[in-house]
């Protein structure tokens, strides 16, 4: 089961979604010294998801399987906007004064559906039938947003390393990030 678990963490956390694709975009955009706010909003974004997930699943599991019916439907609407908006982007041009926020990156996690769906699913399903008491619980919460925020670092340093590349294939590189979106959209309905 830690083997499926851990299977399930890596595929969940590198696959394309809201947050790796932010990292990625911002990199492109801004470089690592003026994004690395906005990634750091995603990590912090991420730990405070992941226990306020910890917390409704330890806590509120009975109620919790009505009510993902329908949030993942609106889930999948918020992927299929973010994904709209990512093909329709126009190409950024550089403004030397401004950088990426924190705050973006915090508050597009507490958004980020895909999150919710993967710490719901990896506690339901692995991490509480494990571990009963609460404080193992949380302390692998800590092991859960390493792998997350390693995944984020991971496309941000795509993001430096394929800037010439992106730039010079804009509207194909977000037509196809667009499109990772709306699989994860279609993946979350039928899941």
């Amino acid at each position: 089961m830690l083997f499926n678990m851990l299977g399930y963490m890596l595929i969940s956390s590198f696959t394309p979604g809201p947050g790796n694709i932010l990292a990625l975009n911002t990199m492109v955009n801004y470089g690592w010294k003026k994004g690395r706010r906005l990634v750091l909003g995603i990590g912090i974004g991420y730990l405070v998801v992941q226990y306020m997930c910890t917390l409704a699943v330890y806590f509120l599991n009975a109620y919790l399987n009505n009510a993902m019916v329908y949030i993942k439907y609106l889930g999948a609407v918020y992927l299929i906007w973010f994904a709209l908006h990512i093909a329709l982007s126009k190409k950024y041009e550089q403004n030397n004064k401004k950088e990426a926020s924190f705050t973006v990156g915090f508050f597009m996690q507490l958004v980020n559906v895909k999150i919710y769906f993967y710490c719901m699913t990896l506690l339901s399903a692995y991490i509480i039938p494990m571990m009963s008491d609460m404080t193992a619980v949380l302390l692998m919460g800590i092991f859960v947003v390493f792998i997350g925020c390693t995944a984020t670092l991971t496309w941000a340093f795509l993001g430096i390393k394929l800037e010439k590349f992106y730039k010079a294939h804009f509207k194909v590189c977000n037509v196809i990030l667009a499109l990772f979106l709306v699989y994860c959209a279609v993946n979350i309905i039928w899941s």
